[in-house]
């Protein structure tokens, strides 16, 4: 017999994000699931060389699948002989010339066996790969080819953990569990075919079992699916939830709402656990159904069989036996064929997923030729009578009849409130939105009918909050190459680069990093500062040249000195060219030729920095809330050499840093994810957590231990039922049938009860098992420190994925493997043992002979496997984060037209990894194949070495018969465990990543010691003494020797150039990060001695890009608090925060849908939700990292007085590049190169004549300076 795969519960992988909103709807058709249809379109994405390989699987797995029931001929036959020879009726010459035929045809079995399965599997995992990858592939290139907005109402994180869950479930469900299938299918009808031929009466009776199988497995699949599909929704959206938490982690720490957020995961994981317990029973009724039906149908053709061959219908006892057995390997073979539809149903389902994004049509594709393509552009731009509102909010008019002239070659500023349109403009320029009503002209052309690749490749964009991709800063600046560009040779290309950073002074810092311009830069360019990001990102919108240039605050992340010196910059590259500016710092747009002040939608003001501030209007009152005051003259800036000085020092330490790289290397290397634990180690720790579940673990091993013992049990039936057709008395023959036939039945009824308990259990099991790791998996995963963000490989999309797969893999082995596993051992053990004790040769013989290679070769395949499968699983994790970057940062994809770009990175990544994978299967599978070939040789063996034995007299037929039945049944079974190494591979790095992750004890936790300790009394002081700091896994220092004290109650700034160290002392006073050497106190502690919990319920940080979470305003608001807010808190908070107004305009209120990351909201009205999760912990020291950057000058002045309300009675540190939100400071702390410079009150520095001094001359707004 075959692998006799036992009907295993269908596998569940992860299921995926959410494609929308909780749409009833769309929920109710998706939850279908993929049809045959959408199973079939898989095979569209195959080439003609995977067509190949595909007809060449077909042809192959048929034979194989022939092959097993050809071996019940020849061991019909076989057993003809030996009961004739047991009757005395054929001579021992004769006897033994049949027993060399036999194992001649045993051996010709073996090879075909080995050869084909080989060749079947090997030529369609190869197709599949390939298949699979063009379906990614085709997959990515649909998504980035949608329309902008698209992405405001879809969940875009979702992309990441589509292209590697679905990718990997349609690979499972077209690679070699299709060959399976078919082989299945070959030997299921090949089966039928033999029985038949020798006997149909016979066989027809026996095969009436098999409908039953066919019936009862097909409904049980049918009713678990509707409930299956339910299950992947709820994760779906469970998967969504936790990778918006693990992408902002940072606030999640600085509230310490990892309690909530792993509160709403907990809630998906509840109802999927709800629903996970409904499919218990038909896992019980799918386990019972085959050994039932199967023992069965072996009573009842025995019971027959015996009858006919008294009759003289059957004239030999071998034909009974041919019929029995091929009529056992059909039926095994439903079974078999069963848990592989769940395979196909899965990646049918995930390629439904897939092709409903790519058969939905673009609406604005940017990869297409349609449009007009001028010869050249001058910039000329038009805008007339422009409405607009946002699709995810049709009813709130944003533009509103708004018109403006652009002319070519000359800069236009637009300023104004935070939503007032300035941005959304800036949007339907791109073209990321279409109009309602009105037009915008470009050279006198409505841009519709431009081309929209063309239009965007003439426009440079720098956002307010810049996006980089992982990758070096080269590759980032080379982003905004043109294709003619990317043709040029590489140091072409690096001297371009180097002069577009020198342009936007961006070229010292890259100098001094370790790597210089091959420096890897970290996901979301983690390890660069904001204007250091910002400076690459202006270099990238400039080096293609473009005619028109787009800044959308490109300066608010700089510093004041590098902010004039990139307005410098700015000022000249945009010379030539047309340039739309918005601007909250007025300061960086008043040598605009042309100011046009935007109100609700419209302009209502517009001409030069000199007229407006005559005219004493709208842009005259801004100018005044933003004037800094004092200082305008500008004679005296010595300290300017003193700041090169402290440049040339910094220049001086890079070649010393740039040789300790290896050693930041090794820092970083504890990120292994594993604790190299062995599998059974994993499984003891994990079983020994389970203490609930004793109870069910007790009760199926014991059906277990009555399952697997059924074998040998089977292989005693069989013996003395073959030996009923040798009685020479009819009677005694008749009722031994009868009783041996009855007793088949009886092992059926036990079959029954027994795997009916396994299935019911183990669904229980298995749920119970996988909601207690996806929650503790998510749950290690928010405590950890921010180091372990910063891991290659912890991108927040491939912690996602595996927070979604892993728990999985785990489930499918602790619950059903791990038992069917457990009889898989019982049936070798018992059967071994069984024909050893009935006699010792032959058992030892095929025992000792027969079963090491077998399991040596399966063993063998296990360890190749589990290698392939983690460097499979680790190079698709990276393509998919390249996928899941380029989606989340759409925008800046589009306006680069960086969509070819990606792809073609993409598919080479995707490329590479079939390649390296092919030549690891090559191996692999040819020990998969002689590990499914080898029963033949060991029943050759078992036959030559028997027949010589019953030869020479030393056995009885009855020894024969259950020492070879034994041997093969337990032979079988190991074939079968093998059939299970796939879930033991993935278990096994499964748990152990699990363990490791539990293994990993974060710094900033709380302990039995410091539990209760928190900053007591009513104080705030914070003293630095001698404080020096390095990012762990970086060699450079970013602060030195730090000393500072800010009593209770002051309002204290840091200022300085970016990349100085202010943002870093913001990660400090959090405690994201401990200082290298030194201290930092609070309410006259050291903070490491505190609680983090406790410690940080003093805190409030406001970040400069603001984090809001999918949920309502009122829950995000609420965030700030560790228990319930109330209503009238979160109104306060807002009204202090000056949110109060906007958010009661909007629909619904409170109640309004954030949407994913905030997309709804314009930055500053982001910014002010941000501030009033902020203020409602009402906290004792207020951390404001840029916390007004993004606010235009009316909302940051009101937002600044609600600030100055709020700083009574509390220590509020900014961190601030626009020095009049911070001219009120009771002290200002100058960074300069990793240390305070200067420090003093604004007064005071001014008098001074130091670097403060010249940041407020290149601030000020007074027409003098």
């Amino acid at each position: 017999m075959e692998e006799k795969t036992s009907t295993t519960p269908p596998s569940r992988e992860e299921s995926l994000p959410p494609k929308a909103d909780d749409d009833e709807q769309s929920i109710a058709a998706q939850e279908t699931g993929g049809s045959f249809k959408d199973y079939a379109r898989i095979f569209q994405y195959a080439d003609r060389l995977s067509w190949i390989l595909n007809i060449i699987s077909l042809i192959t797995s048929i034979g194989a699948g022939v092959t097993l029931p050809l071996m019940t001929l020849v061991f019909g036959d076989s057993i003809g002989e030996f009961n004739n020879f047991s009757k005395d009726d054929i001579d021992p010459q004769s006897f033994n010339n049949t027993i060399l035929n036999s194992v001649k045809l045993f051996v010709y079995l073996f090879v075909a066996k080995l050869l084909l399965s080989y060749i079947s599997t090997i030529t369609i995992c190869i197709s599949a790969m390939r298949t699979t990858r063009d379906l990614r592939q085709d997959f990515l290139k649909h998504t980035l080819r949608k329309e902008t907005w698209h992405f405001d109402l879809q969940d875009a994180s979702s992309v990441a953990v589509l292209v590697t869950t679905n990718g990997s479930r349609i690979n499972k469900g077209v690679a070699d569990k299709l060959a399976f299938l078919i082989q299945y299918l070959a030997m299921f009808i090949a089966a039928f075919v033999v029985a038949l031929a020798v006997q149909w009466k016979l066989a027809l009776i026996t095969m009436s079992v098999i409908p039953a199988i066919f019936v009862i497995t097909a409904g049980v699949l049918a009713a678990d699916a509707p409930v299956e599909a339910r299950i992947m929704r709820i994760y779906s959206k469970g998967g969504s939830v936790a990778q918006e938490a693990i992408s902002t982690i940072r606030t999640i720490h600085a509230f310490w709402a990892q309690s909530k957020l792993i509160a709403k995961y907990d809630k998906y994981l509840m109802d999927a656990h709800t629903e996970g317990k409904k499919k218990s029973i038909f896992y019980g009724i799918l386990f019972s159904t085959e050994y039932f039906c199967v023992f069965s149908g072996i009573a009842l053709s025995f019971w027959k069989g015996y009858r006919m061959f008294r009759s003289g219908e059957i004239d030999s006892a071998g034909t009974v036996f041919t019929v029995v057995f091929s009529v056992l390997i059909a039926s095994s073979t439903v079974s078999a064929i069963a848990p592989q539809f769940q395979t196909f149903t899965n990646a049918a389902a995930a390629a439904s997923e897939l092709f409903e994004l790519i058969d939905s049509p673009s609406l604005l594709d940017p990869l297409s030729d349609d449009g007009v393509k001028p010869e050249n552009c001058e910039g000329r731009l038009e805008v007339r009578d422009l409405k607009f509102s946002y699709p995810s909010r049709p009813g709130i008019q944003v533009v509103n009849g708004l018109n403006l002239s652009i002319p070519a070659g000359k800069t236009t500023a637009l300023v104004g409130a935070s939503g007032c349109g300035k941005s959304t403009l800036i949007g339907l320029l791109e073209r990321w939105y279409e109009r309602s009503s009105g037009e915008i002209l470009l050279d006198g052309t409505d841009i519709t009918q431009i081309n929209t690749r063309w239009l965007r490749s003439q426009i440079g964009l720098v956002q307010q909050e810049p996006v980089l991709f992982q990758g070096t800063v080269f590759q980032n600046v080379a982003n905004g190459f043109l294709d003619s560009q990317k043709l040029l040779p590489k140091e072409e290309q690096l001297r371009l680069i180097q002069e577009a950073c020198e342009t936007s002074n961006a070229h010292e810092f890259i100098s001094e990093l370790p790597e210089g311009y091959d420096t890897e830069i970290g996901e979301a360019a983690g390890l660069l500062s904001g204007g250091q990001k910002q400076r690459v990102a202006i270099a990238r919108s400039i080096i293609s040249n473009p005619k028109i240039l787009l800044l959308d605050e490109a300066t608010s992340a700089l510093d004041p000195r590098a902010e004039g010196i990139v307005q410098a910059a700015l000022d000249k590259v945009s010379a030539d060219r047309t340039t739309l500016c918005i601007a909250h710092k007025l300061s960086t747009i008043k040598n605009a030729d042309n100011i046009a002040v935007i109100s609700y939608g419209r302009v209502v003001e517009q001409g030069t920095h000199e007229e407006l501030l005559e005219a004493d209007g709208h842009y005259a009152r801004l100018v005044a809330a933003q004037d800094i005051g004092g200082g305008q003259d500008d004679s005296d800036r010595e300290s300017t050499a003193g700041e090169k000085q402290a440049d040339g020092g910094l220049a001086q330490q890079t070649s010393l840093y740039k040789t300790q790289t290896q050693a930041s290397a090794a820092a970083m290397e504890d990120g292994s994810g594993t604790l190299d634990y062995s599998l059974l180690k994993c499984i003891w720790i994990m079983f020994g957590e389970q203490k609930a579940l004793y109870p069910h673990f007790l009760i199926t091993i014991i059906c277990a231990l009555a399952a697997g013992a059924t074998f040998p049990g089977q292989a005693l039936l069989f013996s003395r039922i073959l030996n009923v057709f040798t009685l020479q008395d009819p009677n005694k023959a008749q009722s031994e049938a009868n009783f041996y036939a009855l007793m088949f039945f009886v092992v059926a009824l036990g079959n029954l009860l027994a795997y009916f308990i396994i299935g019911f259990l183990c669904n229980m099991i298995g749920q119970a098992v996988t909601y207690r790791y996806r929650k503790e998996m998510f749950t290690d995963m928010l405590k950890q420190d921010m180091e372990f963000f910063n891991l290659p490989g912890n991108t927040s999309g491939a912690l996602t994925s595996k927070l979604s797969s892993l728990p999985t893999q785990l489930q499918d082995l602790l619950s059903a493997n791990i038992l069917l596993i457990f009889i898989v051992f019982v049936n070798v053990v018992s059967s071994s043992i069984l024909a050893i004790a009935y006699g010792w040769k032959l058992g030892l013989v095929m025992v000792f002979a027969g079963l090491p290679p077998l399991l040596v070769s399966g063993y063998i395949r296990i360890r190749l496997e589990t290698a392939l499968e983690k460097k499979n699983s680790d190079r698709f994790a990276e393509s998919a984060s390249l996928a899941s970057e380029a989606v989340l940062a759409i925008k800046t994809v589009s306006s680069l037209t960086l969509e070819s770009t990606i792809l073609n990175r993409y598919n080479e990544m995707l490329s590479s990894i079939v390649q390296v994978s092919i030549k690891s299967l090559m191996w692999t599978i040819g020990w998969y194949a002689i590990s499914q070939s080898l029963e033949f040789l060991v029943m050759a063996l078992g036959f030559w070495y028997g027949g010589q034995l019953l030869l020479r007299g030393e056995y009885t037929i009855t020894q024969f018969y259950v020492i070879f039945i034994g041997v093969l049944f337990a032979g079988q079974a190991a074939a079968q465990f093998f059939s299970y190494t796939t879930s033991i591979t993935q278990a096994s790095g499964a748990a152990n990543y699990i363990l490791w992750l539990r293994s990993r004890k974060p710094v900033m936790q709380e302990t039995l010691e410091n539990i209760n300790r928190g900053p007591g009394g009513e104080g705030g002081e914070i003293a630095l003494s001698s404080m020096s700091f390095q990012y762990p896994g970086r060699t450079i220092r970013v602060l030195k020797d730090i000393g500072m004290t800010i009593k209770h109650g002051e309002f204290a700034a840091f200022v300085g150039p970016s990349g100085c160290g202010k943002s870093t002392m913001v990660n400090l006073l959090e405690r994201f990060y401990d200082p290298t050497s030194g201290e930092i106190n609070f309410a006259g502690h050291p903070i490491r001695t505190y609680s983090p919990r406790l410690y940080r319920q003093n805190i409030s940080l406001v970040q400069q890009e603001p984090t809001l979470y999918s949920g309502s305003v009122f829950d995000n608001v609420s965030l700030g608090l560790e228990e319930a807010a109330t209503e009238a808190q979160i109104i306060e908070a807002c009204r202090q925060a000056n949110a109060l107004e906007f958010i009661e305009s909007l629909p619904e209120g409170f109640q309004t849908a954030c949407g994913n990351r905030g997309l709804q909201f314009s930055g500053g009205q982001k910014q002010r939700i941000a501030i009033a999760r902020a203020l409602i912990r009402k906290p004792r020291l207020l951390l404001l990292d840029e916390a007004t950057s993004a606010l235009d000058t009316q909302s940051e002045r009101i937002v600044q007085e609600a600030l100055d309300q709020a700083k009574e009675g509390r220590t509020t540190i900014a961190v601030a590049h626009r020095l009049s939100t911070i001219k009120h400071a009771d002290v200002i702390f100058v960074f300069g190169d990793g240390r305070v410079v200067e420090r003093g009150t604004h007064a005071e520095l001014l008098a001074l004549k130091g670097r403060y001094y010249d940041m407020c001359l290149a601030q000020s707004l007074d027409r003098q300076v």
